[in-house]
Protein backbone atom coordinates (compact mmCIF):
# COMPACT_ATOMS: atom_id res chain seq x y z
CA UNK A 1 0.00 0.00 0.00
CA UNK A 2 3.33 2.48 0.73
CA UNK A 3 4.22 1.91 -2.60
CA UNK A 4 1.61 1.61 -4.40
CA UNK A 5 -0.59 4.93 -2.22
CA UNK A 6 -0.82 6.95 -5.23
CA UNK A 7 -3.63 5.21 -6.85
CA UNK A 8 -6.20 5.29 -3.81
CA UNK A 9 -8.29 7.99 -4.41
CA UNK A 10 -9.99 8.23 -0.88
CA UNK A 11 -6.65 7.78 0.81
CA UNK A 12 -7.27 11.18 2.87
CA UNK A 13 -10.69 9.76 4.38
CA UNK A 14 -9.41 6.55 5.03
CA UNK A 15 -7.81 5.88 8.63
CA UNK A 16 -5.35 3.23 9.84
CA UNK A 17 -7.18 0.73 12.49
CA UNK A 18 -5.40 1.88 15.55
CA UNK A 19 -3.66 4.90 14.49
CA UNK A 20 -5.56 8.58 14.99
CA UNK A 21 -3.76 9.54 11.62
CA UNK A 22 -4.88 9.58 8.36
CA UNK A 23 -3.82 6.99 5.74
CA UNK A 24 -2.77 9.75 3.39
CA UNK A 25 -0.37 11.22 6.60
CA UNK A 26 0.14 7.62 7.87
CA UNK A 27 2.05 7.17 4.54
CA UNK A 28 4.93 9.88 5.86
CA UNK A 29 8.11 8.88 6.22
CA UNK A 30 7.98 10.09 9.85
CA UNK A 31 4.58 8.69 10.26
CA UNK A 32 5.07 5.48 8.97
CA UNK A 33 8.87 4.76 10.63
CA UNK A 34 7.11 5.60 14.64
CA UNK A 35 4.54 2.49 13.01
CA UNK A 36 7.11 0.38 12.12
CA UNK A 37 9.20 0.56 15.55
CA UNK A 38 5.92 0.26 17.28
CA UNK A 39 5.15 -2.96 15.19
CA UNK A 40 8.43 -4.21 15.86
CA UNK A 41 8.66 -3.44 19.71
CA UNK A 42 5.50 -5.51 20.10
CA UNK A 43 4.76 -8.01 17.56
CA UNK A 44 7.98 -8.72 16.06
CA UNK A 45 9.33 -8.57 19.73
CA UNK A 46 7.47 -11.34 21.21
CA UNK A 47 7.82 -13.44 19.11
CA UNK A 48 11.01 -13.21 18.56
CA UNK A 49 12.03 -13.88 22.08
CA UNK A 50 9.66 -16.63 22.13
CA UNK A 51 11.56 -18.46 19.57
CA UNK A 52 14.78 -17.78 21.20
CA UNK A 53 14.03 -19.37 24.44
CA UNK A 54 12.13 -22.06 22.61
CA UNK A 55 15.70 -22.44 20.61
CA UNK A 56 17.69 -22.47 23.78
CA UNK A 57 15.81 -24.62 25.70
CA UNK A 58 15.84 -27.07 23.15
CA UNK A 59 19.88 -26.97 23.13
CA UNK A 60 20.30 -26.89 26.22
CA UNK A 61 17.76 -29.76 27.54
CA UNK A 62 19.78 -31.76 24.36
CA UNK A 63 22.98 -31.02 25.64
CA UNK A 64 21.72 -31.87 29.17
CA UNK A 65 20.61 -35.45 27.92
CA UNK A 66 23.67 -36.11 25.75
CA UNK A 67 25.83 -35.60 28.58
CA UNK A 68 23.66 -37.28 31.53
CA UNK A 69 22.07 -39.78 29.19
CA UNK A 70 23.20 -42.89 31.10
CA UNK A 71 22.01 -41.40 34.58
CA UNK A 72 18.42 -40.61 33.20
CA UNK A 73 18.63 -44.22 31.60
CA UNK A 74 19.63 -45.12 35.13
CA UNK A 75 16.82 -43.77 36.91
CA UNK A 76 14.06 -44.75 34.51
CA UNK A 77 15.25 -48.24 34.23
CA UNK A 78 15.28 -48.57 38.30
CA UNK A 79 11.86 -46.33 38.63
CA UNK A 80 10.50 -48.99 36.38
CA UNK A 81 12.00 -51.70 38.26
CA UNK A 82 10.41 -50.69 41.03
CA UNK A 83 7.13 -50.47 39.66
CA UNK A 84 7.36 -53.57 38.63
CA UNK A 85 8.24 -54.43 42.68
CA UNK A 86 11.59 -56.23 41.56
CA UNK A 87 13.63 -55.17 44.26
CA UNK A 88 17.41 -54.88 44.22
CA UNK A 89 19.46 -56.72 45.67
CA UNK A 90 21.22 -55.70 49.26
CA UNK A 91 22.48 -58.87 50.78
CA UNK A 92 25.52 -60.40 49.04
CA UNK A 93 24.50 -63.51 50.11
CA UNK A 94 21.59 -63.43 47.87
CA UNK A 95 23.84 -62.24 44.67
CA UNK A 96 22.82 -64.82 41.97
CA UNK A 97 26.28 -64.64 40.39
CA UNK A 98 29.65 -63.75 41.71
CA UNK A 99 30.44 -61.61 38.61
CA UNK A 100 29.26 -59.87 35.42
CA UNK A 101 31.72 -59.59 32.76
CA UNK A 102 31.31 -56.41 30.41
CA UNK A 103 33.34 -56.58 27.12
CA UNK A 104 33.73 -56.06 23.54
CA UNK A 105 31.67 -57.26 21.41
CA UNK A 106 34.22 -58.28 19.03
CA UNK A 107 34.95 -61.60 17.81
CA UNK A 108 38.79 -61.91 19.32
CA UNK A 109 37.33 -59.98 22.96
CA UNK A 110 34.50 -62.91 22.69
CA UNK A 111 36.76 -65.66 22.37
CA UNK A 112 39.14 -64.53 24.97
CA UNK A 113 35.95 -64.00 27.48
CA UNK A 114 34.13 -67.39 27.22
CA UNK A 115 36.81 -69.55 26.22
CA UNK A 116 39.56 -68.56 29.03
CA UNK A 117 38.34 -66.25 31.26
CA UNK A 118 34.75 -67.63 31.58
CA UNK A 119 35.62 -71.56 31.76
CA UNK A 120 38.14 -71.04 34.10
CA UNK A 121 36.41 -68.82 36.69
CA UNK A 122 34.16 -71.61 36.52
CA UNK A 123 36.27 -74.27 36.87
CA UNK A 124 37.08 -72.24 39.77
CA UNK A 125 33.35 -72.50 41.52
CA UNK A 126 32.34 -68.92 40.77
CA UNK A 127 29.13 -68.50 38.85
CA UNK A 128 29.50 -65.62 36.12
CA UNK A 129 27.50 -63.84 34.10
CA UNK A 130 28.19 -62.65 30.20
CA UNK A 131 26.08 -61.19 27.55
CA UNK A 132 25.98 -63.36 25.46
CA UNK A 133 24.81 -66.07 28.05
CA UNK A 134 22.28 -64.18 30.02
CA UNK A 135 20.74 -61.20 27.82
CA UNK A 136 17.42 -62.66 25.95
CA UNK A 137 17.86 -61.24 22.29
CA UNK A 138 15.08 -58.76 21.68
CA UNK A 139 14.73 -57.17 24.96
CA UNK A 140 16.26 -53.87 25.70
CA UNK A 141 19.63 -54.54 26.33
CA UNK A 142 20.07 -51.36 28.87
CA UNK A 143 17.19 -53.41 30.94
CA UNK A 144 19.10 -56.68 30.96
CA UNK A 145 22.89 -54.96 31.73
CA UNK A 146 21.08 -53.19 35.02
CA UNK A 147 19.56 -56.40 35.88
CA UNK A 148 22.76 -58.80 35.25
CA UNK A 149 25.13 -56.28 37.13
CA UNK A 150 22.02 -55.83 40.15
CA UNK A 151 22.14 -59.92 40.24
CA UNK A 152 26.12 -59.53 40.60
CA UNK A 153 28.44 -59.30 43.34
CA UNK A 154 31.02 -58.06 41.36
CA UNK A 155 31.32 -57.04 37.75
CA UNK A 156 34.58 -57.62 35.59
CA UNK A 157 34.95 -55.00 33.01
CA UNK A 158 37.93 -55.93 30.68
CA UNK A 159 39.43 -53.37 28.81
CA UNK A 160 41.51 -53.87 25.16
CA UNK A 161 42.04 -52.09 22.17
CA UNK A 162 38.61 -53.27 21.10
CA UNK A 163 37.15 -52.34 24.25
CA UNK A 164 38.10 -48.75 23.62
CA UNK A 165 36.79 -48.64 20.15
CA UNK A 166 32.94 -49.65 21.55
CA UNK A 167 30.49 -47.26 21.80
CA UNK A 168 28.28 -49.86 23.52
CA UNK A 169 30.82 -50.47 25.85
CA UNK A 170 31.22 -46.71 26.97
CA UNK A 171 27.86 -46.98 27.82
CA UNK A 172 27.83 -50.25 30.18
CA UNK A 173 31.09 -48.69 31.79
CA UNK A 174 28.90 -45.78 32.67
CA UNK A 175 25.87 -47.81 33.77
CA UNK A 176 28.19 -49.70 36.42
CA UNK A 177 29.68 -46.70 37.58
CA UNK A 178 26.81 -45.27 38.65
CA UNK A 179 24.70 -48.66 39.55
CA UNK A 180 28.15 -48.76 42.27
CA UNK A 181 28.07 -45.09 43.33
CA UNK A 182 24.18 -45.05 43.67
CA UNK A 183 24.18 -48.58 45.84
CA UNK A 184 27.70 -47.46 47.42
CA UNK A 185 29.28 -49.92 46.21
CA UNK A 186 32.40 -48.54 44.92
CA UNK A 187 34.60 -51.32 45.48
CA UNK A 188 32.27 -53.62 43.25
CA UNK A 189 34.51 -53.28 39.97
CA UNK A 190 36.92 -55.16 38.82
CA UNK A 191 39.30 -53.84 36.01
CA UNK A 192 41.37 -56.38 34.05
CA UNK A 193 43.47 -54.41 31.21
CA UNK A 194 45.04 -56.37 28.88
CA UNK A 195 47.25 -55.25 25.45
CA UNK A 196 49.45 -52.91 28.11
CA UNK A 197 46.58 -49.82 27.73
CA UNK A 198 47.49 -47.06 29.69
CA UNK A 199 45.79 -45.17 32.53
CA UNK A 200 45.29 -42.15 29.76
CA UNK A 201 43.21 -44.10 27.49
CA UNK A 202 40.83 -45.33 29.97
CA UNK A 203 37.08 -44.37 29.75
CA UNK A 204 36.81 -40.80 32.09
CA UNK A 205 34.23 -42.72 34.05
CA UNK A 206 36.80 -45.43 35.13
CA UNK A 207 39.67 -42.62 35.77
CA UNK A 208 37.32 -40.58 37.63
CA UNK A 209 37.20 -43.47 40.57
CA UNK A 210 40.29 -45.21 39.52
CA UNK A 211 41.10 -44.93 43.60
CA UNK A 212 38.29 -47.49 44.49
CA UNK A 213 38.62 -50.17 41.75
CA UNK A 214 40.29 -53.50 41.71
CA UNK A 215 42.95 -53.45 39.24
CA UNK A 216 44.36 -56.31 37.72
CA UNK A 217 46.74 -56.62 34.68
CA UNK A 218 46.23 -59.72 32.09
CA UNK A 219 50.03 -61.56 31.75
CA UNK A 220 51.75 -60.84 28.74
CA UNK A 221 52.91 -64.50 29.18
CA UNK A 222 51.61 -67.72 30.29
CA UNK A 223 53.72 -68.27 32.81
CA UNK A 224 51.91 -65.63 34.91
CA UNK A 225 48.85 -66.66 34.89
CA UNK A 226 48.30 -68.63 38.02
CA UNK A 227 49.51 -65.37 39.82
CA UNK A 228 46.52 -64.18 37.71
CA UNK A 229 44.11 -66.17 38.71
CA UNK A 230 44.76 -66.08 42.41
CA UNK A 231 44.38 -62.14 42.11
CA UNK A 232 41.11 -62.18 40.68
CA UNK A 233 39.45 -65.04 42.62
CA UNK A 234 41.06 -62.78 45.99
CA UNK A 235 39.08 -59.68 44.21
CA UNK A 236 36.27 -61.93 43.86
CA UNK A 237 35.63 -63.18 47.17
CA UNK A 238 36.45 -59.39 48.84
CA UNK A 239 33.11 -58.01 50.04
Amino acid sequence: MRENRFIFGDLSSTHCNGEQVSMKDFFQEKSFKKFEKECHATTWLTWSSVVLVLILTTILLTAFMKKYRVHIDYVILRLRSRWNGIIPVVNTKQFRFDGFVSYAEDLEDFELVSTTLYKELKRLGFEISLPDEDFIPGRSKAKQLLQCIDESRKVIIVITENFLASGWNSYAVQMVVTHAFHNHREKSIVVIIKDGISIEKLPKDLKYIWWSVIRITWPETEENMETFWEELSKALDLD
